[in-house]
């Protein structure tokens, strides 16, 4: 019986060594492929295959291209001009006001009351300018009486003329046509002089306010005719025009200039939507140019990669002009005759060896 037990505790060993030797086998075999693996990742292609097109000259006409916002041509806020409480609303947020309609009465009850008073002082003293000039042809009274009442008749028809215009103020008017976009007032507001109590917006026409470079603004002329497309209607094309550019630039060296367009009635639009007016310019020149597709990052911090030698492609900032179509203006950091990568950009560093598989033309 003990020797079975010694056999069978015999045999369990030797089960775990032989199951141990196959694990530490599998593990060195792993590493062994792991190592051999990464030494073949060291090796790797000892080129990149691109395809590259040469810097040329091409005949391109001049356009400028600028985004901007919407504006409304019209927009103006209602400004109270007396005092005291609302007492009647008579236009709504969101209703078309013609200029000169009522859009709020203040009370004005204080004021017909004097305005009554005066009338009847005025009344009075014009009685008694008569009763006086009676009395000055039968030689009953003196001259310089009349002088008095003339200044008093004088005094009271300008407190009337006051009063009638401080009573007309109390009717709120709309200041031009448009629609009441803002109410800041209720019946029972309490207002005063100079109190915003709306905001009136007519989108009949808009203002496109983009920026252009001081490079480019001395080509806009006032009056210019300009295509506009509202990023919310791509597909529509709205002729505007040049109504103002800006005399002076902002921090950042650009020039403000406001297009005019007319409000489509089609493709209705906002104050605050975005677009993008295209200038045509009617001179062409022949410049450098490039595809589109060599730029590499944002045309406004461009970089490309130059084929230096036949086999090693360098990194270099470029300043890019107009774009037409798929060409793009080359303004400095390359000369005619340069070839730039056009493909393969992804795998490209600064310095690396490259292999030309396609020379791309560049198309007129």
């Amino acid at each position: 019986m003990q020797l079975w037990v010694l056999q069978k505790k015999i045999l369990l060993r030797l089960l775990l060594l032989i199951v141990v030797l196959l694990v530490v086998w599998k593990l060195w075999s792993n590493h062994r492929q792991l190592t051999d693996e990464a030494e073949l990742s060291k090796v790797g292609r000892t080129f990149v295959p691109v395809g590259v097109a040469t810097v040329q000259t091409a005949p391109m006409r001049q356009e400028l291209e600028a985004d901007g916002i919407f504006l409304p041509a019209k927009e103006m806020f209602v400004i109270s001009e007396t005092a005291g409480r609302v007492i009647d609303i008579f236009k709504n947020k969101g209703e078309w006001v013609k200029e000169g309609e009522i859009i709020a009465k203040v009370d004005d009850e204080l004021l017909r009351i004097e305005l009554e008073a005066t009338q009847a002082n005025l009344a009075k003293l014009r009685k008694d300018r008569e009763r006086v000039e009676n009395l000055i042809e039968g030689e009953a009274a003196p001259r310089n009486k009349i002088e008095d009442l003339e200044l008093g008749i004088f005094a009271a028809e300008a407190k009337e003329k006051g009063l009638k215009k401080q009573i007309s103020n109390t009717s709120i008017k709309a200041p031009m046509t448009g629609t009441l976009g803002l109410r800041f007032i209720e019946r029972g507001s309490v207002i005063g002089p100079g109190i915003q109590i709306g905001q009136m917006t007519n989108l009949e026409k808009l203002f496109l306010m983009v920026k252009v470079t001081e490079r480019d603004v001395l080509q806009v002329v006032k009056g210019q005719p300009v295509e506009v497309k509202a990023d919310v209607y791509p597909d529509a094309a709205i002729t505007g025009k040049v109504t103002n550019i800006g005399l002076r630039a902002d921090n950042a060296f650009s020039y403000d200039v406001e297009i005019e367009v007319a409000n489509p009635a089609k493709t209705p639009l906002r104050g605050g939507m975005h677009a993008r007016a295209r200038f045509h310019f009617p001179e062409q020149r022949n410049v450098l140019t490039i595809p589109r597709k060599a730029i590499a990052g944002s045309l406004q911090d461009a970089k490309v990669f130059l084929l230096e030698t036949d086999t090693v492609a360098v990194q270099r900032k470029i300043d890019v002009g107009a774009i037409q179509g798929e060409q793009v203006e080359v303004k400095s950091g390359l000369k005619l005759g340069d070839q730039v990568v056009v493909s393969g950009q992804m795998n490209l560093q600064d310095g690396v060896r490259v292999k030309v598989v396609e020379a791309v033309q560049l198309k007129n």
